[in-house]
């Protein structure tokens, strides 16, 4: 059930994203960072007496690996706007001057 639910919901994500008005972007991106965060944990704490001590230990390892690959993304993401910002800040600064 949740395999087909997830496959439906990589479509359906699509159209979603599509559908959020650019000025809402950052208030949905931080918040849905934060929620998905917090859906882990909860899974992870409410399961973890009835899950095996190794299955556990893969998860955390896996989620550990998931969040340095979103880290690396986001630094690279922050990296290569850094230029613009600085460029919008310069010229900025140039018109109030």
């Amino acid at each position: 059930m949740f395999t087909n639910f997830q496959h439906r919901w990589s479509f359906m994500r699509k159209i979603f994203i599509e559908l959020i008005d650019p000025e809402n972007v950052a208030t949905f991106f931080v918040d849905n960072s934060n929620r998905q965060f917090q859906l882990a944990r909860e899974i992870l704490e409410s399961k973890a007496s009835k899950i095996p001590e190794g299955d556990i230990e893969y998860m955390l390892k896996e989620y550990a690996l998931g969040l340095e690959r979103q880290l690396s993304w986001a630094r690279g993401m922050i990296s290569e706007r850094k230029p613009r910002l600085m460029a919008t800040t310069n010229r900025q600064k140039g018109k109030t001057q």
